[in-house]
Parts: structure tokens; sequence; C-alpha cells
């Protein structure tokens, strides 16, 4: 059993919830799809920093090196690093990790505790993120627009967070749970009990329903055969 941290390049997430958010996006986007992408400059000497004062060393050997697996460069991909140390050196590992976070500008994200290890943000209203793991903070309306017309096959999701955790987001196709040519479109107005989900076939619909979450257009709740739905 390993004690983890996340480390990855981006903005500053505003609070605890946005970064838990950003995380699930990063990992399931960079590690978890198997795909291999190169880690980014960034990640790549901040990894090399670390591994100055902590050397990869090998964890079945008894010797009481701190990395539960290795190498240790082998856990990043692309803008996100995931850090597995021993439990019996995960206080001391652990504080230092963060600490060369932030000297290198990246956030630092506990996935035990679901806090930040790194300091938060600057204060937003709105997060667009879709699933090229990429995100912007207080999006335009044309922003918006751009990014969730492109959902489809490749990138098959987008989410349009407020910052007291309202958000919209949409799912392309199977991956998504519907049918392929048909989009799930899911609202949660703060908490798990208002989490609502309709089925749609054009893109345009769902654009709207994002321009409208922006520009706090209440009527988007009557436009469409909502559902409640839990995960």
């Amino acid at each position: 059993m390993s004690y983890d941290l996340a480390v990855w390049e981006g903005d500053r997430p505003a609070n605890d919830v946005t970064a838990a958010a950003q995380f699930e996006v990063l990992f399931d986007r960079f590690l978890e799809s198997g795909e291999v992408v190169e880690p980014t400059a960034r990640i790549a000497e901040y990894l090399t920093a670390l591994l100055d004062r902590y050397p990869d060393t090998d964890p079945d050997a008894g010797d009481g090196g701190p990395w539960a697996a290795g190498p240790l460069m082998s856990q990043a991909s692309g803008p996100l690093a995931y850090l597995p140390m021993v439990w019996s050196r995960c206080d001391e590992v652990s504080a230092w990790a963060a600490r060369l976070a932030e000297e290198h500008s990246l956030n630092c994200y506990d996935p035990q505790t679901k806090q930040l290890r790194t300091p938060w943000g600057r204060p937003w209203r709105f997060e667009l993120s879709s699933a090229d793991g990429r995100s912007s903070r207080d999006p335009d309306a044309e922003a918006v627009r751009r990014v969730v017309a492109g959902v489809g096959a490749d990138d098959y999701f987008a989410v349009l967070q407020r910052s007291d955790d309202w958000y919209v987001q949409v799912g392309y196709g199977e991956r998504a749970g519907t049918r392929n040519g048909w989009y799930a479109l899911e609202r949660r107005e703060g908490t798990p009990d208002r989490h609502y989900r309709a089925e749609v076939t054009n893109v345009e619909d769902v654009v709207e329903a994002f321009v409208g979450f922006l520009q706090d257009d209440p009527t988007i709740a009557h436009r469409f055969s909502w559902q409640p739905y839990t995960l």
C-alpha cells in the first residue's frame, strides 16, 4: 500500500473541490488511458530535482528507498506526475515534494485527504475543461461555444463548473453511457441530490445549455427533459 501525491502543470485551482476535478480529468486522460505521453519539460525538470534528493531505488530490495514504484520518471505523463511513496517515509517525502512543486510553480494534490498541498489560486467564477486535459478560467461565451461544439468521438466530454460547485457537463456516445450520435447532458446544482441528466442529439442545444449556464439563464432548467441522476 502506498501514499500518493499528484503534481501537475496548469492554473492554480481555486479550492480543493476544483483541484479534485482537475486531478480526475488529468488522471483519466494521461494515466488511466494507457496512452504513452512524454512528460512536459516542467514536469521532467521537477522530477529530476526530486530524484536528486530521493533517488530511484528498488522497492523489492528492502533498501529503505521512499518510492513504492519506479523508475519515478515513468510515473509521469504529459503535464501530470503521480508519486507513489512508501508509508514509512510519506510524511517526510510528501512535505518535500509539495514544497518543491511550489518552487516549480506546479500544483500538488493529496488524493488521500482530497486537499491541495500547494496554495489555492486567485478567485474565479467559472472554469471550462474538456477531455484533452486543458482548462480555462472565466471563459467568454465564444470560448464556451468553441469547446462544446468540438465534443465528439475523440474529445468526448466538456465541463463548465461554477466556483460554488454547480456545473453543467456533456459526454458523447457510448463512453458517456448513451448511444453514438447522442449527447448525455448533465447539470448539478451544488449537491448530489440535485443532479439531473438529459439525452439530446443536437450539439447546438448542448452549446446553448452551456452558454445559458455561463450567463446565469434560469430557463435551462426547463428546456430539456431532465431526469434525476445518481452517479
